[in-house]
């Protein structure tokens, strides 16, 4: 929204005398009339007013970009030491603290493209530091705390001062999010991630790997694993022999861990006490189910643990084993969903009952004769015989028929195998959620979900990317932005 700044004739004379000369100021421009002295703009003068949002800073080049929130058109403009800078509450900040992302009210004067102010916008809806939320870009909204926000077609997304694409803000990633009532204008990365590769992980294949608790994998080979920027304690365990290391992650920097120079533990056992509740409540861990009457022994590192009891919803989670003895106390909530549980109960008895064999029903292959029929005459034989040759030839072509109409069932099957396909850029190496799966361009089987993708190739940075893949019954395609090199 454009306004125009209002200066009545006292505070434009007093401001003309101030500066010695005969001025005069327009809604377009301001003029010098004396000819022989130049005029210096003094602070404070503009003709134009925005709710915007920062989109980006240049401190050297002392400009700052800003997106119109109502139009989303975008403009530079300038400032200088007289440009006030406030946050919300009218306290004054430089512009180095001013963060990307941020709605707020910005006064300029056209002509010279210059910024006079700038300020946090005190309606503005802010909250910042974010680390528990769900992001749905395919339907363009974000949740926090319980609290659902539209998110803006022309949304400004920032990472450590530039602009981004909003598929590649991931789960793990801390942001901050700025709007106007329901609607998201602005999101700063405050925290990303990085990545993780392991060398010579043989031994622990098929073992464990846990970050700091943030990202916890099944360790396979050629892993490339994205995980939160900061300083953590990394862990792989296999079989009850452990190996720990503290790992600092720099934003969007690979991070090589060998794991053919750490120190491995010796197996080490710990006994757990299970206390549960409902007392009836059924535990499984990593698979198998244990008897929780007394200490489970289990083996030092990461185990999948779930509890399940009728009536009641299941916990899934991991549990970390390093100490000789613990106790973990679980109570499971009722289930909200009774009806749909007995549903689901009732469904898998009906299918168990599709696939056993009827008992009533008897293999051709082992009928017998009756004694009586062996009493035939040659006529009779030879008349039965033409029949059976005439049977036989019949359902031979019935089974080449039936044959026929399987291979085009089958084929109707595969037709519903589809697969997302990742054209651009060429030549890269790709990784679906951590797992290599080749070099681009390459296609895997669709699933719906999340999915992470990330894009990987000697000398460049390393990109990832949050897929919300759809449960349509089609193809899905995706290019990306070529790989920056990586500065020497």
């Amino acid at each position: 929204m454009n306004v125009k700044k209002i200066i009545d004739s006292v505070a434009l004379a007093a401001l003309m005398f101030t500066i010695g000369g005969c001025a005069m100021y327009s809604k377009d421009a301001v003029t010098v009339s004396n000819e022989t002295e130049a005029f210096v703009k003094p602070a404070n003068i503009y003709d134009s007013e925005d709710a915007a949002v920062v989109v980006k800073k240049d401190v050297e080049a002392k400009t700052i970009q800003l997106q119109n929130i109502s139009t989303s058109r975008r403009y530079t403009l300038h400032y200088d030491g007289t440009t006030n800078v406030f946050d919300k509450n009218d306290e004054a900040m430089s512009m180095q603290q001013l963060k990307e992302g941020s709605v707020v009210t910005a006064r300029f004067y056209k002509p010279e493209k210059s910024l006079s102010y700038i300020k946090e916008n005190k309606d503005a809806l802010r909250i910042t530091d974010i680390s528990n939320y769900e992001l749905d870009l395919k339907n363009g909204k974000i949740t926090v705390g319980g609290e659902s926000y539209s998110i803006s077609g022309n949304v400004v997304v920032s990472s450590n001062g530039k602009e981004t694409d909003p598929m590649e803000l991931n789960a793990v990633d801390e942001i901050s999010i700025w709007g106007y009532q329901d609607r998201i204008y602005g999101i700063n990365v405050e925290k990303g991630h990085g990545y993780l590769r392991l060398q010579n992980e043989d031994y622990f294949v098929n073992g464990w790997l846990d970050v700091g608790d943030k990202v916890i994998r099944k360790i396979e080979e050629d892993m490339l694993l994205v995980v939160p920027e900061g300083t953590y304690n990394a862990m792989v365990s296999n079989k009850g022999s452990s190996a720990m290391q503290e790992i600092s992650f720099a934003r969007n920097e690979e991070m090589v861990w060998d794991l053919g120079d750490v120190e491995i533990t010796v197996v080490q056992t710990g006994k757990i006490i299970f206390t549960l509740t409902p007392a009836t409540a059924k535990l499984a861990i990593d698979g198998r189910e244990v008897n929780t009457s007394k200490p489970v022994e289990l083996q030092y590192g990461l185990h999948s643990m779930r509890i399940t009891a009728e009536g009641y919803d299941t916990v899934a989670q991991y549990i970390k084993v390093g100490e000789p003895s613990a106790n973990i106390s679980v109570e499971l909530q009722k289930s909200s969903e009774p009806e749909k549980q007995e549903t689901q109960k009732t469904a898998d008895v009906e299918n168990k009952d599709d696939d056993e064999p009827d008992e009533n029903t008897v293999n051709k292959k082992y009928e017998t004769r009756k004694p009586d029929q062996d009493e035939e005459d040659d006529d009779e034989k030879d008349k039965d015989e033409k029949d059976k040759d005439k049977k036989d030839k019949d359902e031979k072509e019935d089974n080449e028929t039936s044959s026929k109409a399987s291979d085009s069932d089958a084929v109707a099957s595969s037709s519903d195998k589809y697969k997302v396909y990742i054209d651009a850029p060429e030549d890269v190496e790709a990784y679906l959620d951590g797992s290599y799966i080749g070099l681009t361009p390459v296609s895997f089987p669709k699933t719906a979900g999340n999915h992470v993708i990330t894009l990987r190739k000697t000398g460049y940075q390393t990109r990832s990317y949050t897929l919300q893949i759809d449960s349509e019954k089609k193809d899905v395609n995706y290019s990306f932005t070529e790989l920056v090199e990586r500065e020497e």
